[in-house]
C-alpha cells in the first residue's frame, strides 16, 4: 500500500486506531478514550504516527443488524491505500465475524498492518494469516456464547415480568434520551407521568377507533393532522401505526421470539388481552392488495414531480370505458399519511402514458447510442456478480478448512465457527438472485418493436419493465395544468421532454 511503502523507504508508517466499548477480564470497563491514549502511545512506542482514530461507542461486534460507520470507514482507508494498517486494543474490538477478518486478510496482501496491544499479525504470510483466521474463529465463538447468554438472560426477565430494556415502548414508562456525554452510571431523567398518560389514551383511542371498523391508514392521518408523532418525531404510517398497537405490552405481555412468556410487572396494561387479541386477528385477516405490475404495468415505475412513485388504478370518468369496452384506468401519486407531496392530485389515463411508452422504448433500445450505456450498466452487473462468486468460494474453502478440524475441535466448535460464515453465504447468495443479468441489445429497430409487442401481447409485465427500465430509469410525469389533461408533453423522460414519444 502506499502509506507501508512510504515507511519502507523511512518514513513513519501512517497507523489509524479503531476502538469500540470493551471490558477487561476483571470485568471492568474500558471506556474508548483509555482504548486511545493507549494506542497512540503504542503505535510512537513502535516507531509509527496516528492516522485517523475511528470509534463505535456501545456498538456490538456481533449482532448481524448492528452497522458500525466507523468500521466501514476504517476498512475503506485500510482497502484504498490511505493508510498502512490498523491498532486496536485487541482482535475482539476489531470483530467477531469471521467475514469481516477476511475483508482485512485481503487487505493485507497488500501491505496492510494489524496491530494490537498484544502484538503484530503478519497476515503476508500462510503461518501468519493461518493464527490470525483461528483467533477470530475464537472470537466467533465467544460472541456465539454471550449471545446465547444475553438470549436466556431475557427469557428469565422475561418470565419475570421484567422487560429487556433498551429504548422504552411508546405509552410506556421510562427514562428520556441519553444526552451528550453520557456515561454508565450517569442518572437519568424520568418521562413525566403524564406525556406516558397521553400516549396511553392516543393508544385507548385508536383501539376503539380501528375495533369499531375505521381504517388504519384514515386514523393515522387524523393522528397526524393533531399533531401526534411517535416516540422519534415521526409522522404516524399505518405500518408504524400498527406495529405499535399490536405490541404484546399494550396488553400488559411480555412476548420472546413471538411466544407469550408472562406479563409486565409493575405497569397497568392499557388494553385488556382480549381487545389486544382482537385488533391482532383484524389487522392479520385483513384482505392485502393486489401484486404490483399485475394490472397496470408501469405501477411504481414513473415519478410524481412531486418525488412521489405514481401507481396504477381504476379511473373514475363520465366517457364510461375504453371503446374495446375494458373499464377506464390510470396511473395516480398516491398521498402519503404525512401530508408529503402532491396529496394525490397528479394522474394521467393509463392508456395514454402506456401508448406513449411503448412509442418512446422502440425508439431509445434502437437507437445506437444507447448500446455503449448498457453494455457499461453489463460491466458493472458482471463485476458485483464476480466479487459476489469470488466472496462464495472463499467462504467455502473455509468452510471446508473448518470442517478438517472436526476431530481436534469436536463438532459444536465447529459448527459455532460455522455460523457466521453460513449465514454470510445466504446473505451473498440473496444479493446474487437479486442481480439483474448483463442485459443483451436487440442490433435492429424491429427486433426491439417486436420483443416489447411480444411482452405487451402475452402480458409479460416483466420484460415490459425491464425494457422501459433500462430506456428510461427515471421518467417523471409534471403536474396537469387543468382538468383531463392527459398530454404526453408532461412526461420528463430521464429529466428531459421528449416531443417526438406522443401517443399514437
Amino acid at each position: 500500500m502506499g502509506n507501508d511503502d512510504a515507511g519502507q523507504t523511512g518514513q513513519q508508517p501512517e497507523i489509524d486506531l479503531y476502538a469500540r466499548i470493551s471490558y477487561a477480564i476483571t470485568g471492568d470497563l474500558i471506556k474508548t478514550d483509555d482504548q486511545i491514549e493507549m494506542g497512540r502511545e503504542d503505535v510512537e512506542a513502535r516507531g509509527g504516527r496516528v492516522g485517523r482514530v475511528f470509534r463505535d461507542d456501545s456498538l456490538s461486534a456481533w449482532k448481524p443488524n448492528v452497522v458500525r460507520k466507523d468500521w466501514e470507514l476504517m476498512m475503506h482507508r485500510l482497502e484504498s491505500g490511505a493508510s498502512a494498517g490498523v491498532w486496536v486494543l485487541d482482535l475482539t474490538r476489531f470483530s467477531r465475524k469471521v467475514r469481516e477478518g477476511e475483508r482485512l486478510v485481503e487487505a493485507a496482501q497488500s501491505g496492510a498492518r494489524v496491530w494490537s496491544a498484544a502484538g503484530e499479525y503478519n497476515l503476508q504470510t500462510a503461518d501468519g494469516r493461518r493464527h490470525f483466521r483461528e483467533a477470530m474463529v475464537a472470537a466467533a465463538g465467544e460472541s456465539d456464547k454471550i449471545s446465547e447468554r444475553v438470549k436466556r438472560g431475557k427469557v428469565r426477565r422475561a418470565r419475570k415480568g421484567k422487560t429487556p430494556g433498551g429504548q422504552r415502548g411508546y405509552a410506556m414508562p421510562g427514562y428520556e434520551p441519553k444526552p451528550d456525554g453520557w456515561e454508565p452510571g450517569d442518572p437519568r431523567t424520568p418521562i413525566p407521568a403524564h406525556v406516558v398518560e397521553a400516549e396511553r389514551e392516543i393508544v385507548r383511542e385508536c383501539y376503539r377507533r380501528l375495533l369499531a371498523g375505521d381504517s388504519g391508514g384514515s386514523v393515522a392521518r387524523d393522528l397526524n393532522a393533531r399533531g401526534s408523532r411517535g416516540l422519534q418525531g415521526k409522522a404516524w404510517t399505518l405500518t408504524t401505526l400498527l406495529q405499535m398497537l399490536r405490541r404484546p405490552a399494550v396488553a400488559g405481555l411480555l412476548a420472546h421470539n413471538g411466544e407469550i412468556v408472562g406479563k409486565v410487572a409493575g405497569v397497568e396494561p392499557i388494553v385488556s388481552e382480549e381487545e389486544w387479541a382482537r385488533l391482532n386477528a383484524l389487522v392479520d385477516s385483513r384482505r392485502r392488495g393486489r401484486p404490483p405490475g399485475r394490472v397496470h404495468p408501469f405501477s411504481g415505475l414513473i415519478f410524481c414531480e412531486c418525488g412521489q412513485k405514481m401507481f396504477g388504478r381504476p379511473r373514475k370518468s363520465t366517457a364510461g370505458p375504453y371503446e374495446d369496452g375494458s373499464p377506464r384506468r390510470e396511473y395516480r401519486c398516491r398521498p402519503t399519511f404525512t401530508g408529503a407531496g402532491c396529496g394525490g392530485r397528479n394522474h394521467i389515463d393509463a392508456r395514454v402514458l402506456e401508448t406513449a411508452i411503448r412509442t418512446a422504448v422502440k425508439e431509445a433500445l434502437a437507437d445506437p447510442d444507447l448500446a455503449e450505456r448498457i453494455a457499461a450498466r453489463a460491466a458493472r452487473v458482471k463485476g458485483e456478480r464476480d466479487r459476489i462468486e469470488e466472496e462464495l468460494a472463499d467462504l467455502e474453502q473455509m468452510g471446508r478448512n473448518l470442517a478438517g478440524k472436526t476431530a481436534r475441535w469436536g463438532e459444536e466448535r465447529v459448527d459455532a465457527a460455522m455460523e457466521p460464515i453460513l449465514l454470510r453465504e445466504q446473505v451473498l447468495k440473496a444479493e446474487l438472485a437479486t442481480l439483474e443479468k448483463p442485459e443483451t441489445r436487440a442490433g435492429a429497430a424491429e427486433d426491439v418493436a417486436r420483443d416489447y409487442d411480444t411482452a405487451e401481447a402475452t402480458g409479460d409485465f416483466d420484460t415490459m419493465r425491464s425494457m422501459f427500465l433500462t430506456a428510461f430509469p427515471h421518467m417523471v410525469l409534471t403536474m396537469p395544468i387543468g382538468w383531463n389533461d392527459h398530454r404526453t408533453e408532461r412526461f420528463l423522460w430521464d429529466g428531459k421532454p421528449k416531443t417526438a414519444a406522443k401517443a399514437g
